[in-house]
């Protein structure tokens, strides 16, 4: 099996390639399909995440969940954690924060992720998808240590990754910690 590193460096290459369009469209794509996945209409609180520009366009979604009244969190980077903030509406405010990507401005503690919040929905960024749900991330553990939290504390989720069409793959390499993903929507003409 190809290394993480190896893989990695595939598929940034894959996606450098795409035009900058691609990225909006299949976001369009993924936010049409998953609303109309049983899943959505499950769960009342979503956790989002904001995408860089070679991610998956993460906007069109984020809209979806304001039209549908969701409660959304996105994360903010502090140190080796992600720190989840309530936002009330798709334009922010927000700032740049670590790997230049837009997070929330607001550090008030009532907008903190709380457990109450749960159960949730968690969007989830990745690299490279299975069809059977595996994922392999940025290489930087932060949605890894998430989670380990999140089953510590016996806190009730599911995890949906979202990506291009480019980067569903038949196999990724993975170790003991990495979380399968519940389920996954993809852009593109995939179903």
């Amino acid at each position: 099996m190809i290394s993480k590193a190896a893989l990695r460096k595939t598929m940034k290459a894959r996606l450098e390639s795409l035009p900058p369009e691609q990225f909006h469209a299949e976001g369009v794509q993924v936010a049409s399909r998953i609303r109309n996945m049983p899943i959505w209409s499950q769960y009342e609180t979503i956790l989002f995440y904001l995408s860089m520009k070679i991610e998956i366009d993460t906007e069109p979604l984020l809209e979806t969940a304001f039209l549908d009244k969701k409660r959304i969190f996105v994360p903010k980077v502090a140190g080796d954690e992600l720190h989840f903030f309530r936002i009330y509406g798709i334009s922010g405010p927000w700032q740049y924060g670590a790997f230049d990507i837009r997070e929330p401005q607001t550090e008030r503690p009532e907008d903190l992720l709380q457990n109450q919040d749960f159960p949730a929905l968690i969007i989830v960024p990745g690299v490279a998808f299975t069809p059977a749900g595996e994922r392999m991330g940025h290489g930087r553990g932060y949605y890894d240590r998430f989670f380990a939290q999140l089953d510590a504390q016996k806190l009730a989720y599911c995890t949906l990754g979202i990506c291009m069409e480019a980067q569903v793959v038949p196999e990724v390499p993975t170790e003991p910690w990495d979380k399968k993903m519940d389920a996954l929507g993809v852009g593109g003409s995939a179903s």
